[in-house]
């Protein structure tokens, strides 16, 4: 080609300056990355690509496009300067976070680094030749190693989900996607399909926080009243493996339940059965006991589920303990009250040893992770569509349906009534394909509980079995009726002690522990509240007194001081930061914004410090509220002991 010359780059001599980037970079991505890193490194140099010289210098290099044809994957004159247009089109980003579908020889990245103040780059390429070729041509050791270069290599959701996972707080705060016009031509199944990942991808990382900062503070109130049945009964170490070998069936409370709920009662002498808190009432109304209710709603409404069922001596309730203490104060039945970080905080050295669970998106995977605990294999599902199946909301004969009973007549009809509550979601609604291959609708509340799921199944080492007979199918769950599930792997009785476990111990002196953790928590509380309080007023003071160091200098000492006490009290301060989880996020953005400026002006200093200020006021704000809570925690607990 004119004004281009084609040569081997000197990948192999070990004194080049090539040779060397690689090194420092490869180092960089095994400390972050270490399974792509040992693929990139076992790649033969041999089998890089063959660069060729563009008008200005820079390297460039053909491929074979899906079609057959050779394509450029940069400018065959000026690579740099093409990479150099295409990022400052973008303009500035409050949130600089990229996802880059293609990587080139990243002269693109190499821009992101030069225009934007530490981007978050998530780059998509499945070229792995061309990977380690960029990795000698650029030194991209810096945002390897800090974690903001991250590569998508193959289209395996979960380790997508494994790799963005520290990301969730940069996606929150805003995504840019770029597309190199390349892929279009090369490898565009894949970058077509990584795009529709990281799509999902952002919606659940995205619902997830939210979910999280909606609910920080009811969950630390209902864990902190929850306190009592948590030292009272045993924890769920007591059931590792009490039903290894044995299968599970998890009743949720989909549409299709009603296919298959009359086959439950016949399979409870030879299946662990385990319902989700929606359908406790329903099954108990047909004559069938549960083994377990899970629960894990932080609502109060949830307590709803368990009003009127007195004897639920053979069921047993397994709950996260943000589940709504109105749930645990009414359930009279054996109760193992899973363990969480807030119980360290809460009682420190009066805390007892106990398991957890994985955190549960719903009831329903608190069911199946307490059915890998239980040992149970297989665990099959019934009632779990994660989609308004056949235009259902809710499963026929659900107690809904006795409220919406006055409104019903010839032009109102049940059926009309489930598609009401359908499309009340139409601002977060998608179509999906059902088992069937049929047109449905779910939204995004149900994708991400999907997308839960389809990480668990992938990671779990039971069989899964989906009889749910309508909904979404689920990757890794296989598909079968709940007769046939039944007919193969319900062959035995189940052992009359198969659940039995020994009476927990007398729980009063954990009781009298923990009356002297909280009394001795609210004394911190103070202690924190008043240096937070003084620390808000010198940072309104110091705001003020940028431009005078002098004075700006004695005041920051006594800042320092400040938080050489707050330290002294460690454990509280990081209860405190949780429950008001949107202070970190909030100060997160603000340095976000900051950025790294080139020297420290006074505005700079000014717009820190109103970060640090609306910091400490959402401190203090968590201080309030943990201080209302604490009170009532402890008077709960007191009674227990009376």
């Amino acid at each position: 080609m004119s004004g281009m010359s084609t040569h081997p780059p000197p990948w192999l001599d070990s004194g080049s300056d090539l040779r060397q980037r690689y090194l420092a970079n490869l180092a960089a991505l095994y400390r972050r990355d270490q399974e792509l890193a040992a693929v990139v490194d076992a790649l033969p140099f041999a089998r890089l690509p063959r660069l060729e010289a563009a008008q200005d210098g820079q390297a460039t290099v053909r491929v074979r496009a899906d079609d057959g044809r050779e394509i450029h994957v940069h400018s065959r004159y000026r690579p740099r300067e093409e990479a150099e247009r295409l990022v400052a089109q973008l303009g500035d980003a409050s949130s600089p976070t990229f996802f880059v579908s293609g990587l080139g020889l990243g002269y693109h990245v190499q821009e992101f680094e030069r225009q934007h103040d530490r981007p978050v780059l998530i780059v998509a390429e499945d070229d792995l030749a061309l990977l380690k070729a960029t990795l000698a041509l650029h030194d991209l050791s810096g945002p390897i190693r800090e974690g903001r270069l991250i590569f998508l290599t193959d289209t395996d959701n979960n380790v997508l989900h494994r790799k963005l996972s520290a990301c969730n707080a940069d996606l929150m705060l805003g995504l840019q996607l770029v597309v190199l016009p390349h892929t279009g031509r090369y490898h565009a199944a894949f970058h077509a399909r990584m795009r529709r990942l990281l799509t999902d991808f952002v919606a659940f990382a995205r619902m997830q926080l939210l979910t999280l900062f909606k609910t920080a503070r009811i969950t630390f109130k209902n864990i902190a009243f929850n306190l009592g049945s948590y030292l009272e009964h045993p924890g769920i170490d007591v059931l590792r493996d009490r039903a290894r070998g044995f299968p599970a069936v998890i009743v949720a409370a989909g549409p299709s339940l009603a296919r298959n709920i009359d086959q439950l009662a016949a399979l409870r002498q030879r299946a662990v059965i385990i319902a989700v808190q929606t359908v406790l009432k329903l099954l108990q109304a047909l004559g069938i006991t549960p083994h377990f209710v899970t629960s894990l709603d932080f609502h109060e409404i949830s307590a709803e589920f368990f009003r009127g069922l007195d004897d639920l001596r053979d069921c047993i309730l397994v709950a996260e303990p943000k589940a709504t203490w109105h749930v645990l104060d009414r359930f009279g039945g054996r109760k193992h009250v899973l363990h969480h970080r807030f119980h360290d905080l809460l009682l420190q050295e009066h805390a007892p040893p106990r398991g957890t669970l994985k955190p549960g998106t719903t009831v329903a995977h608190l069911a199946f992770y307490l059915a890998q605990h239980l040992g149970c294999d297989p665990i099959i599902f019934v009632g779990q569509d994660l989609a308004f199946s056949e235009g259902m909301f809710y499963m026929p004969g659900s107690p809904i349906e006795r409220i919406w009973q006055p409104e019903l007549n010839r032009f109102q009809t049940i059926e009309m009534k489930q598609w009401e509550r359908i499309v009340r979601n139409r601002p977060i609604l998608r179509q999906v394909r059902d088992i069937c291959g049929r047109a449905t609708y779910a939204d995004e509340m149900l994708f991400t509980y999907a997308e839960q799921f389809k990480n668990d199944f992938a990671a779990a080492p039971q069989r899964i079995i989906q009889a749910t007979e309508g909904g979404v199918p689920l990757p890794g769950a296989q598909t079968m009726t709940l007769r046939q599930a039944a007919e193969q792997y319900a062959t035995r009785l189940l052992p009359a002690d198969l659940l039995a476990v020994p009476v927990a111990a007398d729980a009063r002196p954990l009781l009298r522990g923990a009356c002297a953790a909280l009394e001795q928590r609210l004394a911190e509380l103070r202690q924190i509240r008043a240096i937070a309080h003084e620390t808000g007023q010198l940072l309104e003071r110091l705001e003020k007194l940028v431009e005078r160091p002098a004075e700006f200098n004695r005041l920051l000492a006594r800042v320092d001081e400040l938080r050489t006490l707050i330290c002294r009290h460690e454990q509280m301060y990081r209860l405190i930061l949780e429950v008001s989880a949107t202070a970190e996020l909030r100060r997160y953005t603000a340095d976000r914004s900051i950025g790294t400026p080139q020297r420290e002006t006074p505005e700079v200093a000014r717009r820190r410090l109103r970060r640090d200020r609306e910091f400490v006021a959402s401190f203090l704000d968590a201080c309030e509220c943990v201080e209302q809570v604490l009170p009532v925690a402890l008077e709960r607990v007191r009674e227990r002991m009376r």
